[in-house]
């Protein structure tokens, strides 16, 4: 089996293509950066290119010749262009699905979308499974995940090539070092909006998503969408007990959600606040039952072993 990892040099991509060498496998990663912590070896190629050029993307894929890939690549956040973001996130994704398609070595396109395609509303189930419509309304990060799936399963593909969608709730643990996100606010600021008290997240560990990847990537026969996420949620009053926390309006916050995205101070779109209001919470027993798959860690003993473990860079503020 060879693997081609899109986004190889992030978060995911580090982590996957790490287990899969392993396990043995031979990987190939493609990332406009390369990561000076994954050598080259005869288990890894590197190729520096970007989603959006087709043309060296082409080349790649007929190089490798790759039986699985593994599409992690995305904006997110950190270009704040929406016509850019639209073009490496749809775009982008649109040449990785036709080069699948093309490239007759390829079975498999196991994509990496969101919990966030769910949205955030106060007519949110407890659990969302995979039947429910998705509506992450102006959010773009959510938006375009909606958009890629509905390339995923509309193109008229190869009948022997099969597509996966994997919505992925939030992922932490000993690897995790992301600054400017929920995350690093959680665990970093000492005083928190009142509504964070009670409020339900879910956190998938490191351990038990790459677990779950390493199962789907050698799974002949799946195809479709997936929740990938933990099988329990926490509150954050009871995980972060040493948080002070004041109560005053969430949509207070708007303004200066505002001034510190536009100062990329802060990786949160203003749009986004809904989420920290509602829960968004994603039912993982679709993939959970199809491998009995039974986990490693709760959400809140993953948030634990991030907080034991905290690789986030010194001084961060949030």
């Amino acid at each position: 089996m060879s693997i081609l990892i899109t986004g190889s040099s992030g978060y995911f991509g580090r982590l996957v293509a790490g287990d899969l060498i392993c396990a043995g496998l031979s990987v190939a990663g493609v990332d406009i950066n390369e990561n000076p912590d994954m050598k080259v070896s005869d288990q890894f190629r590197f190729f520096r290119c970007c989603i959006t050029d087709r043309g060296s993307l082409g080349r790649i894929f007929q190089e490798v010749r790759p039986t699985v890939v593994i599409h992690f690549a995305c904006s997110f956040n950190k270009v704040r262009n929406r016509k850019r973001e639209y073009e490496i996130d749809v775009a982008g994704s649109r040449n990785v699905l036709e080069l699948c398609n093309e490239t007759l070595s390829v079975k498999k396109l196991v994509y990496s979308s969101s919990a966030a395609i769910y949205g955030a509303s106060k007519g949110n189930g407890t659990w969302l499974s995979e039947t429910d419509g998705v509506n992450p309304g102006k959010y773009r990060y959510g938006l375009n995940k909606k958009l890629i799936e509905h390339d995923l399963f509309t193109f008229m593909k190869r009948a022997d090539l099969h597509v996966i969608s994997l919505r992925i709730c939030t992922v932490v643990g000993p690897e995790y070092c992301k600054p400017r996100s929920v995350v690093s606010i959680l665990l970093t600021l000492p005083l928190l909006p009142g509504s964070f008290r009670d409020k339900k997240v879910q956190f998938l560990h490191e351990a038990d998503f790459i677990n779950l990847m390493r199962i789907v990537t050698e799974d002949p026969e799946i195809e479709g969408v997936y929740n990938l996420a933990a099988d329990s949620c926490s509150v954050v009053g009871e995980m972060l007990p040493g948080k002070r926390y004041l109560d005053f309006p969430v949509q207070a916050l708007k303004p200066m959600l505002w001034v510190l995205w536009s100062l990329r101070i802060l990786n949160l779109q203003p749009c986004s606040l809904s989420y920290s209001l509602y829960p968004v919470l994603i039912d993982p027993s679709r993939l959970r039952s199809r491998y009995n798959y039974n986990y490693s860690y709760s959400s809140s003993e993953a948030l634990s072993d991030t907080i034991r473990n905290n690789k986030l860079p010194a001084g961060t503020l949030f």
